[in-house]
């Protein structure tokens, strides 16, 4: 099956004409590929919001749409149906559509990212990759094939959003050891993660083990550098893709982050030694297009994304066995 490219472009070329503007502001060429008619709605609401704000060309790929659908939209804005296209007709037709001097960036919603050829077509042509590893999947299968992807593909640029969700409680896991309490980080025998869906639980774990150098233990656990075995429990609870609590215990203390006040906050208590009283932090949770705006922006350079995501994948390797 094939798309109408040279429709396609006509009906550019006079969307243009009549504006009498060109694409030469646009910043970026935004793909979108998606083959869940829902999420795509979604997706085009929130990329409009992001095109708004950074002016781009947007290539909308609908693997729920036959071929013979497309239309275009404001003069840089083209929806193109792909549902019974292969990975040669995706290529060639973001090929033709995208603008030669703006960098490709797309965004993969949909599965199998290691195992499907229109993904594999689509990212030769991408500058930066963004997924969202929790969104079709609240358990551990998508994360885990991103592992293994990137594992393989080392020099993939690529950021998953269930990752950029963390920061507040990354943030906030920060603040519970400041002080005096920073020894204790060494001492840390148990984590506890409560979470809406799997992936940024497990994000958050192997984040940790990640900056602390933790590995896999052979009894399902973890173990510090010192050999000291580290437990960890992750509890399926809150909303889809929010975490409700962490909880980080060490042979002294309790070191406790969870959701506060309808989720409007996060609560910080400490018990034992260097027992405080409980704090809270607004959350500041930025949207699904800021979340992919600042994956876009820091793809390239998250180093610290990359050895969460390598230390989860081990985590995940070692429970399947």
């Amino acid at each position: 099956m094939t798309v109408d490219i040279p429709a396609i472009l006509e009906q550019l070329a006079q969307s243009h004409r009549r504006r009498g503007s060109d694409a030469g502001v646009a910043t970026m060429t935004i793909v979108v590929f998606f083959d869940n008619e829902a999420i795509g709605e979604l997706a085009r609401d929130r990329i409009r919001m992001l095109s708004s704000k950074h002016p781009s060309r947007v290539i909308v790929l609908d693997a729920t749409a036959p071929e013979t659908a497309h239309h275009i939209e404001g003069g840089d804005w083209i929806d193109v149906g792909v549902r019974g296209c292969g990975p040669e007709m995706l290529r060639s037709a973001v090929d033709a559509l995208r603008l030669r001097d703006a960098p490709v960036v797309l965004l993969w919603i949909a599965r199998d990212i290691g195992s499907d050829p229109r993904f594999a077509a689509l990212c030769d042509e991408a500058a930066t990759v963004v997924y969202n590893s929790s969104l079709l999947d609240g358990g551990h299968d998508a994360l885990r094939e991103l592992a293994r992807h990137v594992e393989r593909h080392p020099g993939l640029e690529i950021a998953d959003i269930a990752y950029l969700r963390l920061a507040p409680w990354q943030e906030s896991i920060a603040l519970l050891f400041d002080g005096t309490a920073l020894p204790e980080l060494a001492d840390v025998r148990s984590v506890e993660v409560a979470c809406g869906s799997e992936p940024e639980a497990l994000y958050l774990l192997g984040w940790l083990a990640s900056r602390l150098d933790w590995t896999p233990g052979e009894g399902g656990d973890l173990r510090d550098r010192t050999g000291h075995s580290i437990a960890f429990a992750l509890e399926r609870a809150s909303e889809p893709r929010r975490i409700a609590r962490v909880v980080l215990r060490s042979s002294r203390s309790t070191f406790v982050a969870e959701l506060d006040d309808g989720g409007e906050t996060i609560a910080l208590s400490v018990s034992g030694p260097n027992a405080r009283e409980a704090r809270h932090r607004t959350i500041q949770n930025p949207g699904i297009a800021a979340l992919v705006e600042r994956a876009i922006l820091w793809a390239g350079d998250d180093r610290v994304f990359r050895a969460a995501l390598g230390a989860a994948g081990t985590i995940l390797a070692r429970r399947a066995r």
